[in-house]
């Protein structure tokens, strides 16, 4: 039986992202859509390398969408690292319509990786595990090779930036609409849960 809400399943590539992608989204339905109740559901996570095959992708696929409740749309998400953004996503979605047609899908590539998007709203991480304040965002976030170098960088002494420790915190505080502006990976994702939460496409400015 449908649900009266959105029911939002998504497949990722990282532990990192495993815990962080769920608050991400949670923060973001409010964000977006202040009032919508979406059920966000645990990702499933598999390894880049083999998300990129179709067979995997596939199965992955139907796990997801033969959950109880079952999902009104899925996301896939992974980091683009050298590949382009663009033709990565697209390339998930062209196998992902192969075996699951029917299924609302969308694909976001983090351009380099997930945490460029932190590099672009920096401001909300001031004075977060050691970072200064005020932190000031560089000037092109999503050409920063080694996001997670760049936190680490500014941390204090014997502090590194650490994946699954730091990543469902930090998505907590930093700043979305900063982000949004600066990294056209994170505005995509903005406009598909969007889509996935109304299925209504937001105009591309």
């Amino acid at each position: 039986m449908s649900t009266p809400y959105p029911v939002i399943a998504s497949i990722v590539e990282g532990h990192g992202e495993e815990k962080a992608l769920p608050v991400l989204l949670r923060r973001l339905v409010a964000h977006l859509e202040p009032g919508t109740y979406a059920d966000i559901q645990r990702p499933y996570r598999i390894p880049r390398d083999r998300m990129l095959r179709r067979d995997v992708l596939g199965n992955a696929l139907t796990v997801v969408t033969t959950r109880d409740p079952a999902p009104t749309g899925v996301l896939v998400l992974l980091d683009a690292d050298d590949d382009c953004a663009v033709d990565l996503a697209e390339r998930l979605r062209i196998q992902a319509r192969a075996s699951h047609a029917h299924v609302p899908l969308v694909a976001i590539a983090a351009v380099r990786e997930f945490e460029a998007w932190f590099l672009a709203g920096a401001a909300g991480l001031a004075g977060q595990a050691g970072l200064p304040r005020p932190l000031a965002p560089p000037a092109s976030p999503e050409t920063i090779r080694g996001a997670k170098e760049w936190l680490s960088d500014r941390m204090p002494r014997g502090s590194t930036y650490q994946e699954t420790a730091h990543q469902p915190s930090f998505v907590t505080l930093f700043d979305l609409d900063a982000a949004r502006a600066a990294a056209p990976s994170f505005d995509k994702l903005c406009r598909d849960v969007r889509f996935l939460l109304t299925a209504t496409r937001e105009a591309f400015p």
